[in-house]
């Protein structure tokens, strides 16, 4: 099934619509400007939009392999992400106080929005603040070469000396 570009989420909520599907990160523009490999791989898609009581929801995962750079030698950390996704649709902040506790809130006007932002929103917080591999020699060379005596050293002894 091809994904829809937009959609009226409060629709989609009303009519039980089920998204699966597949989507090139390359599509996902913030989160391909975080990432090394936009263009190459493609981010697994399982959404269902819902009523849970009266309240409009999106439940699902979207699922993905993204490669960060390493905060520490820049060389591409794998993250395999498969993100739970429950969400509550809301049209202002006081609606987003009142979901119950199983839902962050998306705020949404009216009308339609893309798909693909729900997802690429997902991602991007599925991808750790400060992403770093847990062991990689590129990393403990670096650690090395910072741990090596400052050459300025010298100076700074005849400094204290005069």
């Amino acid at each position: 099934m091809r994904l829809p570009e937009l959609i009226d989420p409060l629709l989609c909520a009303a009519k039980g619509r089920h998204w699966q599907g597949k989507l090139a990160l390359g599509r996902l523009g913030r989160l391909a400007d975080m990432i090394v490999n936009p263009a190459e791989d493609e981010v697994e898609i399982d959404l269902r939009f819902h009523r849970d009581g009266r309240t409009p929801v999106v439940t699902g995962h979207v699922r993905a392999g993204l490669k960060v750079a390493c905060q520490r030698c820049l060389e591409p950390v794998d993250i395999a992400v498969d993100q739970a996704v429950s969400l509550g649709l809301v049209t202002s902040l006081d609606e987003g106080a009142l979901l119950p506790e199983d839902y962050e809130p998306l705020l949404i006007g009216q009308g339609r929005i893309r798909l693909a932002d729900i997802v690429e929103d997902e991602l991007i917080l599925a991808i750790p603040p400060i992403p770093r591999h847990e062991r990689c020699e590129m990393c403990e060379i670096r650690k090395d070469t910072l741990e090596r005596p400052n050459p300025f050293a010298v100076l700074a002894d005849l400094k204290t000396k005069t």
